[in-house]
């Protein structure tokens, strides 16, 4: 990754910060790894809502857009952080907390957030 592929993509997460905390989330993790099996750009709660962010910058649509990077392999590896988060943070591992992934598309500076991009 290029420095200023870095940078656009560090832009695009504050700005999807700004997005997710103007709509009563808080910010629990940011970039959280697990190990070299990937990572989930933004953790967030709201109440009993847990949401997995994978935030998608892109300067043009070329390609499809920014959906169309979330590939099957995309979404194996951000279930697979996820499982990793959720045991190692027991008391939000519990019945009373659901968890949804979510993805914010921003093209061309226009930020859209996606619920529920798969189960």
């Amino acid at each position: 990754m290029t420095g200023r592929t870095r940078k656009i993509g560090s832009e695009g997460e504050d700005a999807a910060c700004g997005m997710i905390e103007s709509r009563g989330f808080r910010i629990i993790e940011r970039n959280y790894r697990f190990g070299r099996s990937g990572e989930i750009d933004i953790i967030a709660q709201k109440d009993r809502l847990l949401v997995f962010v994978e935030v998608k910058t892109r300067s043009f649509s070329h390609y499809g857009g920014p959906l169309y990077a979330i590939s099957p392999r995309k979404k194996r590896t951000l279930k697979l952080v996820a499982q990793h988060y959720l045991c190692s943070h027991p008391e939000l591992y519990s019945a009373d907390i659901e968890c949804r992934f979510d993805m914010i598309s921003i093209l061309d500076g226009r930020a859209e957030w996606i619920d529920d991009i798969f189960r």
